[in-house]
């Protein structure tokens, strides 16, 4: 089983429409921050592996599931539990 890995990437971005291609799931069921400036990339070992190998370096700080649970457990993001499952 891969290993889900999520990071936060900042909206707009150039690497906006790679990251979304290395998402897990449907462009249209990532989760933005409510005033959309961010967007979470949910992502896998595996499917990292079909990019280039700088995606991991462009998207930047990687987090923990407890760690995207607790950043996003507040009014400022949609619905984080849904889209963690």
């Amino acid at each position: 089983m891969d290993v889900r890995r999520y990071f936060i990437l900042d909206r707009p971005s150039v690497d906006e429409f790679t990251a979304l291609e290395a998402c897990i799931g449907a462009n249209h069921t990532q989760r933005y921050s409510l005033d959309f400036s961010k967007i979470i990339i949910k992502t896998n070992n595996k499917i990292l592996g079909t990019f280039l190998q700088d995606l991991v370096s462009k998207l930047g700080t990687e987090y923990t599931l407890n760690e995207i649970r607790t950043i996003c457990n507040n009014d400022k993001w949609q619905n984080i539990d849904e889209f963690l499952n």
